[in-house]
Protein backbone atom coordinates (compact mmCIF):
# COMPACT_ATOMS: atom_id res chain seq x y z
CA UNK A 1 0.00 0.00 0.00
CA UNK A 2 1.52 3.30 -1.09
CA UNK A 3 2.04 5.62 2.21
CA UNK A 4 -0.09 8.26 2.43
CA UNK A 5 0.80 12.01 1.97
CA UNK A 6 0.46 14.97 3.80
CA UNK A 7 -0.42 18.83 2.58
CA UNK A 8 3.00 20.95 3.41
CA UNK A 9 0.37 24.41 3.66
CA UNK A 10 3.49 26.73 4.44
CA UNK A 11 5.03 25.60 1.20
CA UNK A 12 1.69 25.87 -0.58
CA UNK A 13 0.93 29.15 0.91
CA UNK A 14 4.63 30.39 0.29
CA UNK A 15 4.08 29.35 -3.66
CA UNK A 16 0.95 31.45 -3.65
CA UNK A 17 2.00 34.18 -2.45
CA UNK A 18 4.62 34.13 -4.52
CA UNK A 19 2.96 33.25 -7.47
CA UNK A 20 0.35 36.08 -7.19
CA UNK A 21 -2.58 33.54 -5.78
CA UNK A 22 -1.62 31.05 -9.47
CA UNK A 23 -0.53 27.69 -8.99
CA UNK A 24 0.53 25.33 -11.65
CA UNK A 25 -1.16 21.22 -11.23
CA UNK A 26 2.77 19.59 -10.86
CA UNK A 27 3.56 22.48 -7.80
CA UNK A 28 -0.01 21.72 -6.12
CA UNK A 29 0.85 17.89 -6.13
CA UNK A 30 4.75 18.42 -5.05
CA UNK A 31 4.04 20.09 -1.52
CA UNK A 32 1.19 16.85 -1.18
CA UNK A 33 -1.81 17.96 -2.67
CA UNK A 34 -3.48 14.53 -3.90
CA UNK A 35 -5.87 14.77 -7.07
CA UNK A 36 -8.44 13.83 -4.72
CA UNK A 37 -8.48 17.22 -2.90
CA UNK A 38 -7.35 19.53 -6.29
CA UNK A 39 -10.62 18.83 -7.68
CA UNK A 40 -12.24 19.20 -4.19
CA UNK A 41 -10.49 22.83 -4.18
CA UNK A 42 -11.89 23.32 -8.62
CA UNK A 43 -15.41 21.70 -8.07
CA UNK A 44 -18.48 24.01 -9.16
CA UNK A 45 -18.39 26.59 -6.09
CA UNK A 46 -15.22 25.91 -5.27
CA UNK A 47 -12.18 27.90 -3.57
CA UNK A 48 -9.97 27.22 -6.64
CA UNK A 49 -10.77 28.11 -10.23
CA UNK A 50 -8.93 26.21 -13.43
CA UNK A 51 -7.36 29.08 -15.66
CA UNK A 52 -5.81 27.53 -18.52
CA UNK A 53 -4.80 23.07 -18.68
CA UNK A 54 -3.41 22.44 -15.11
CA UNK A 55 -3.07 26.03 -14.11
CA UNK A 56 -5.08 27.24 -11.20
CA UNK A 57 -5.82 30.38 -9.27
CA UNK A 58 -6.62 29.78 -5.57
CA UNK A 59 -9.06 32.32 -5.57
CA UNK A 60 -12.54 33.19 -7.08
CA UNK A 61 -13.68 36.20 -9.16
CA UNK A 62 -11.61 38.01 -11.62
CA UNK A 63 -7.88 37.63 -12.61
CA UNK A 64 -5.86 40.76 -12.89
CA UNK A 65 -3.43 40.99 -16.06
CA UNK A 66 -1.00 39.86 -13.64
CA UNK A 67 -2.51 36.64 -12.76
CA UNK A 68 -3.41 35.65 -16.27
CA UNK A 69 0.03 36.61 -17.34
CA UNK A 70 1.35 34.73 -14.35
CA UNK A 71 -1.10 31.53 -15.36
CA UNK A 72 0.50 31.92 -19.12
CA UNK A 73 4.35 31.45 -18.05
CA UNK A 74 3.39 28.18 -15.63
CA UNK A 75 1.59 27.09 -19.02
CA UNK A 76 4.39 27.55 -21.12
CA UNK A 77 7.02 26.23 -18.46
CA UNK A 78 10.16 26.83 -17.02
CA UNK A 79 12.23 29.46 -18.75
CA UNK A 80 8.80 31.01 -20.39
CA UNK A 81 8.97 34.86 -20.96
CA UNK A 82 6.34 36.99 -21.73
CA UNK A 83 6.59 39.07 -25.16
CA UNK A 84 4.67 41.19 -28.07
CA UNK A 85 1.67 43.60 -27.26
CA UNK A 86 1.46 42.35 -23.08
CA UNK A 87 5.42 43.00 -22.81
CA UNK A 88 5.00 46.66 -24.51
CA UNK A 89 1.97 47.57 -22.09
CA UNK A 90 4.44 46.22 -18.76
CA UNK A 91 6.76 48.62 -20.39
CA UNK A 92 4.82 51.54 -20.90
CA UNK A 93 4.85 51.42 -24.54
CA UNK A 94 1.53 52.20 -26.59
CA UNK A 95 0.28 48.73 -27.46
CA UNK A 96 -3.35 47.48 -28.82
CA UNK A 97 -5.23 46.22 -26.24
CA UNK A 98 -5.43 42.39 -26.61
CA UNK A 99 -7.07 39.33 -24.51
CA UNK A 100 -4.16 37.30 -25.64
CA UNK A 101 -0.69 37.16 -23.96
CA UNK A 102 2.61 35.94 -26.17
CA UNK A 103 5.09 33.64 -24.84
CA UNK A 104 8.49 32.60 -25.51
CA UNK A 105 9.32 29.01 -25.04
CA UNK A 106 12.22 26.94 -26.15
CA UNK A 107 12.14 25.44 -29.43
CA UNK A 108 11.57 21.54 -28.28
CA UNK A 109 8.79 22.42 -25.95
CA UNK A 110 5.63 20.84 -27.43
CA UNK A 111 2.67 22.96 -25.74
CA UNK A 112 -0.17 24.20 -28.36
CA UNK A 113 -1.78 27.69 -28.13
CA UNK A 114 -4.79 27.30 -26.14
CA UNK A 115 -7.37 29.78 -24.33
CA UNK A 116 -5.48 33.20 -23.98
CA UNK A 117 -1.67 31.64 -24.10
CA UNK A 118 -0.22 32.00 -27.46
CA UNK A 119 3.02 30.35 -27.48
CA UNK A 120 6.00 31.28 -29.73
CA UNK A 121 8.57 28.11 -30.01
CA UNK A 122 12.04 30.07 -30.38
CA UNK A 123 15.59 29.22 -30.44
CA UNK A 124 16.24 32.70 -29.23
CA UNK A 125 14.63 32.12 -25.84
CA UNK A 126 16.31 36.04 -24.11
CA UNK A 127 19.23 35.29 -22.02
CA UNK A 128 18.35 38.69 -19.96
CA UNK A 129 14.51 39.40 -18.78
CA UNK A 130 12.64 42.45 -17.21
CA UNK A 131 10.97 41.64 -13.99
CA UNK A 132 7.73 42.80 -12.18
CA UNK A 133 7.37 40.21 -8.85
CA UNK A 134 7.15 36.62 -10.41
CA UNK A 135 6.16 37.11 -14.17
CA UNK A 136 9.24 37.71 -16.44
CA UNK A 137 8.99 40.01 -19.71
CA UNK A 138 11.19 40.24 -22.82
CA UNK A 139 13.52 43.43 -23.07
CA UNK A 140 11.95 46.31 -24.28
CA UNK A 141 13.75 45.48 -27.61
CA UNK A 142 13.07 42.00 -28.33
CA UNK A 143 8.94 42.71 -26.96
CA UNK A 144 8.72 45.49 -29.63
CA UNK A 145 10.06 43.27 -32.64
CA UNK A 146 7.83 40.62 -31.26
CA UNK A 147 4.93 42.71 -31.19
CA UNK A 148 5.68 44.70 -34.57
CA UNK A 149 6.09 41.00 -36.66
CA UNK A 150 2.43 40.47 -35.91
CA UNK A 151 1.05 43.06 -37.03
CA UNK A 152 -0.27 43.97 -40.68
CA UNK A 153 -0.49 47.52 -40.16
CA UNK A 154 2.85 49.84 -40.96
CA UNK A 155 1.25 52.57 -39.29
CA UNK A 156 0.41 50.77 -36.12
CA UNK A 157 3.80 49.30 -36.43
CA UNK A 158 5.44 52.58 -36.92
CA UNK A 159 3.67 53.90 -33.78
CA UNK A 160 5.12 51.02 -31.38
CA UNK A 161 8.51 51.67 -32.78
CA UNK A 162 7.96 55.19 -32.54
CA UNK A 163 7.45 55.42 -29.23
CA UNK A 164 9.78 52.98 -27.82
CA UNK A 165 12.10 54.98 -29.36
CA UNK A 166 11.23 58.22 -28.23
CA UNK A 167 10.81 57.39 -25.12
CA UNK A 168 14.87 56.58 -24.75
CA UNK A 169 14.58 53.17 -23.59
CA UNK A 170 15.11 51.62 -27.03
CA UNK A 171 17.73 52.92 -29.13
CA UNK A 172 17.70 52.23 -32.86
CA UNK A 173 20.89 50.36 -32.86
CA UNK A 174 19.36 47.75 -30.44
CA UNK A 175 16.04 47.25 -33.10
CA UNK A 176 18.38 46.68 -35.64
CA UNK A 177 20.01 43.95 -34.18
CA UNK A 178 16.65 42.55 -33.34
CA UNK A 179 15.61 42.74 -37.12
CA UNK A 180 18.63 41.21 -38.15
CA UNK A 181 18.59 38.42 -35.74
CA UNK A 182 15.00 37.44 -35.61
CA UNK A 183 13.23 35.60 -38.23
CA UNK A 184 12.16 36.79 -42.19
CA UNK A 185 8.56 36.78 -41.26
CA UNK A 186 7.60 39.66 -40.56
CA UNK A 187 10.41 41.50 -41.10
CA UNK A 188 9.78 43.27 -44.37
CA UNK A 189 7.18 45.67 -42.43
CA UNK A 190 9.08 46.01 -39.09
CA UNK A 191 12.12 47.04 -41.92
CA UNK A 192 9.88 49.68 -42.87
CA UNK A 193 9.04 51.24 -39.71
CA UNK A 194 12.14 50.96 -38.20
CA UNK A 195 13.65 53.01 -41.59
CA UNK A 196 10.81 55.82 -41.15
CA UNK A 197 11.48 56.23 -37.33
CA UNK A 198 15.48 56.01 -38.24
CA UNK A 199 14.98 58.53 -41.00
CA UNK A 200 12.90 61.16 -39.10
CA UNK A 201 15.02 61.18 -36.35
CA UNK A 202 17.98 62.02 -38.56
CA UNK A 203 15.74 64.40 -40.31
CA UNK A 204 15.63 66.29 -36.90
CA UNK A 205 18.72 66.12 -36.07
CA UNK A 206 20.21 67.57 -39.26
CA UNK A 207 17.40 70.67 -39.26
CA UNK A 208 18.39 71.97 -35.10
CA UNK A 209 20.75 74.83 -35.36
CA UNK A 210 24.45 74.44 -34.56
CA UNK A 211 25.10 75.32 -31.25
Amino acid sequence: MAPSTRLDREALNRILERQLDVIARHQALAVGMTNHALAHRLRTGGPWRTLLPGVYMAATGTPTTLQLQMAAMLYGGSASVITGPAALRAHHIRAEPSDVVDILVPATRQRRDVEFARLHRTTRMPSRTWEVGPVRYALLPRAVADAVRGMTSLRDARAVVADAVQRGHCPVPDLMAELTAGPNKGSALFREALTDVADGIRSEAESMPAS
